[in-house]
């Protein structure tokens, strides 16, 4: 069968075009399957583990706008991945960062001024992620520490003090009209990602915590990470149809820059896509499935493709998905994955960027 590219419009909507030859390509049928088993499910409402309880609306936008700016790649390749202890539970990656991060906003709410962000360094970055066993895990703390000035320096420029400032001055428009909160968020470095990364990311928290209330929903697209790079990938929903390319993933070796956005853009597509098969038109819930899904069980090394071991991460809420007929616990996706049972299993691209 042709394989046809989507692509996501300003519009917010999905067109399609076949691309030959095209670096990553959606693959609707392979689309269709893994639709017919994600309807087939309850599927949990998207939201994040910690509800920033005490902390007022402003506050908390500043929280997700200054936390979202700074994540990125914390499971580096060659490197230890981002972990340690909060409030005596161990955490890792994404929940140990939002977590440390709270905790030190909670001793201290001037972390989440503009000014404070202007004033950043590398080593500050380090100590507020420190772990007392584990040491300093975050990886590039220095470049890190420039996002978070940019944040400040920007904020400053236009006299805001609270990204609630950004949503009144884009009248709560995602992506439609001028200004924007896509077009606003753009202007910081953060938040400049042609795939819309941490912008999607940000926006789809304000929502979650129920903040912001958007006038134009069904713009807000999915926020494409490294996990979801290689479920879908895995999955076989995006192709890679360029032998080079698919090659570079193999062996491990970093892609260009032009590769990487094609990648993630399509990956972007496919979640589009699957957001209309599945009747759900919400490309922030399927995010979250996917997130939870490929991060704990389609792991880089050794895949759930079989069997959960006892250490599987998966989150309470999404166990239910990952029980199959035969009483087993294993990747809710399995069944469909183009890759279960197979080898090799392609990666995520290599790619040094902060855009995610």
């Amino acid at each position: 069968m042709a394989e046809i590219a989507y692509t996501f419009q300003p519009s917010g909507r999905a067109s399609s075009g076949v691309r030959p030859g095209a670096p990553a390509t959606v693959n609707t049928e392979n689309c269709r399957r893994l639709a017919e088993l994600i309807s087939a499910q309850t599927i949990p409402l998207d939201r994040e583990e910690s509800s920033l309880a005490g902390f007022s609306a402003a506050e908390a936008g500043n929280f997700y706008f200054l936390v979202v700016a700074i994540c990125h790649q914390t499971s580096p390749y060659g490197k230890l991945p981002l972990e340690g202890d909060v409030g005596g539970h161990h955490l890792r990656g994404w929940d140990y960062l939002s977590a440390k991060l709270e905790a030190a906003a909670r001793l201290d709410k001037r972390l989440l001024s503009p000014a404070v962000w202007s004033g950043m360094t590398g080593e500050r970055v380090s100590e507020l992620f420190h772990d007392d066993a584990l040491g300093n895990r975050l990886d590039d703390p220095t470049g890190r520490a420039a996002l978070i000035r940019n944040l400040g320096d920007v904020m400053a420029r236009h006299c805001w003090e609270s990204v609630e400032e950004l949503y009144r001055a884009a009248s709560g428009r995602v992506c439609t009209g001028t200004p924007n909160l896509i077009e606003l968020l753009a202007e910081f470095r953060a938040y400049d990602d042609p795939v819309r990364k941490k912008s999607y990311f940000f926006l789809s928290l304000m929502r979650n915590a129920n903040i912001w209330i958007y006038d134009d929903p069904d713009r807000l697209g999915p926020p494409v990470d490294y996990h979801e790079v290689r479920g879908h990938l895995r999955i076989g929903t995006v192709e890679i149809g360029d032998p080079n390319l698919r090659a570079k993933l193999l062996a491990g070796r970093e892609v260009t820059r032009e590769e990487d956005i094609a990648i993630r853009q399509a990956v972007l597509d496919a979640i589009m896509l699957l957001s209309e098969m599945t009747g759900l038109r919400n490309p922030s819930q399927l995010h979250y499935l996917f997130w939870n899904v490929f991060r704990s069980c389609c792991t880089r090394e050794s895949p759930h493709c079989e069997s959960c071991p006892p250490t599987c991460t998966l989150p309470e809420r999404y166990v239910p998905l990952a029980i199959h007929a035969d009483g087993v616990r294993r990747c809710p996706f399995s069944s469909v994955c183009q890759s279960a049972g197979k080898e090799p299993k392609l990666v995520e691209h290599r790619f040094k960027t902060d855009y995610y």
